[in-house]
């Protein structure tokens, strides 16, 4: 085996997976696969992987170009992997080719084809990697379900959905963030984007429990909170692995956490553990709630298409199948009329789904409001330290695309507050 040929090889599995079976990186599987690597490896096959699927639409245009036939899913994943390599990564040509080739042999894949047609690639990458794409080369799902952007919104979106996303971080308190130890570029008092990127576990004021990863988009709406009592009762629905729970309880809110997946509870109680948080943790379906129990803010940070991340995880455009956003909505609408019913009068529920489009955000909540003459939308209030990011807010909600802020990337992201009024 070559140098370099394994480690490709399973990017190539993974990528497979993905694409095929509807695989997450998060999946068990690829899991094993990344982890019997070597730290050094890990690092080239997430940094492959990854942008394998941010451009793999740009890539498809290249293939076009040079290659006529109809070609089968091996040979497609091993050439978007190759070519990206080659031509957006700048690695080695010899190096990519070479590995490629052998792949291909060892999945009986036509290797002269790979072979002839990596080398006319590489030898015109420089005017390959100006190539751009349409917002018509996107998947037919995601343009039928975004109907409802202007031109530039969807120029917005084609600019940034492939780029890598920016590390930004939320501390407990504003002294914690003064006397942080790394560089940072502040978006509020308590919270910034790291300059420098690099593993946080080996920053000392992590492993102290000082501060949590948190996108901004996910942190902002918690970050103004229409409640301050600590007399109150919260309940997080979806919590784990905690970023917004960690933000209730920085303010010393009474707060209960609660997650169906034991697996993401015991990230959480890891992470909760790091930073001396404690609290009362259920492992439950929200759905099964009791109803007797009542709560003054219910966070519902509900399963969606995830879209608003497609930075984080491209896998979304990757994948061969679409969101099934029959299911979605089914388990969206079912989570706010069960917090309807665990929650106490002038108390509120956030909303929040990681995605900008229409069916699970602005929709879905207009039919909430509609069958539920007891709760309005509350507005969503800006203290005068965040009225910068006023751009943020449309119409009462945060509705966000995947976007920018002093430069640096956010997530795609709704949140609303719905207050019950009687």
């Amino acid at each position: 085996m070559i140098k370099g040929e394994k480690i490709r090889l399973d990017i190539h599995n993974i990528l497979y997976s993905i694409y095929k079976f509807n695989k997450t990186l998060n999946n068990l599987e690829i899991k094993k696969i990344i982890n019997r690597n070597t730290k050094r490896d890990i690092a080239l096959l997430n940094n492959v992987t990854l942008n394998s699927m941010r451009f793999q639409f740009h890539v498809s245009k290249i293939i076009k170009k040079y290659i006529k036939k109809n070609l089968r899913h091996h040979e497609q994943i091993l050439l978007i992997s190759a070519i990206t390599q080659i031509v957006f990564l700048d690695f080695k040509d010899y190096a990519v080719i070479n590995c490629s080739v052998e792949i291909a042999k060892k999945l009986n894949i036509y290797h002269g084809l790979i072979n002839a047609s990596l080398k006319k690639i590489s030898k015109n990458k420089k005017d390959l990697k100006k190539i751009n794409i349409e917002f018509t080369d996107l998947p037919l799902w995601f343009r039928n379900q975004t109907k409802n952007l202007n031109t530039n919104q969807k120029k917005k979106f084609l600019n940034n959905f492939k780029k890598e996303p920016d590390l930004h971080i939320v501390f407990k308190n504003p002294k914690l963030l003064l006397n942080f130890e790394e560089d940072l570029i502040r978006t509020t008092d308590i919270s910034g984007f790291l300059i420098i990127k690099k593993d946080i576990k080996y920053i000392k004021s992590f492993t102290q429990g000082n501060f949590w990863i948190q996108d901004f988009s996910s942190f902002f709406p918690l970050h103004n909170l229409p409640i301050k009592d600590n007399n109150k009762d919260f309940l997080d629905a979806c919590a784990a692995p905690g970023g917004k729970s960690f933000q209730l309880l920085s303010k010393q809110l009474r707060t209960t956490l609660n997650d169906k997946s034991s697996d993401r509870i015991d990230i959480m109680k890891s992470n909760l553990d790091r930073m001396n948080f404690n609290t009362q943790i259920l492992n439950e379906d929200f759905l099964n709630f009791r109803e007797d129990i009542k709560y003054d803010c219910i966070i519902i940070d509900a399963p969606c298409s995830s879209v608003g991340t497609i930075r984080k995880n491209p896998e979304i455009f990757f994948k061969k199948k679409m969101p099934d956003f029959k299911k979605l909505n089914k388990i969206q609408i079912s989570m706010l009329k069960k917090a309807a019913i665990l929650l106490n009068i002038n108390g509120f529920i956030l909303y929040m789904v990681c995605s900008f489009l229409k069916n699970e955000t602005e929709d879905l909540i207009n039919n909430f409001l509609y069958h539920n003459k007891n709760f309005q939308l509350f507005k969503f209030n800006l203290n005068e330290n965040n009225a910068e990011y006023s751009r943020l807010i449309k119409r009462n909600c945060m509705n966000t695309l995947p976007d920018t802020i002093k430069e640096l990337s956010i997530d795609g992201y709704f949140a609303a507050y719905l207050k019950k009024i009687k």
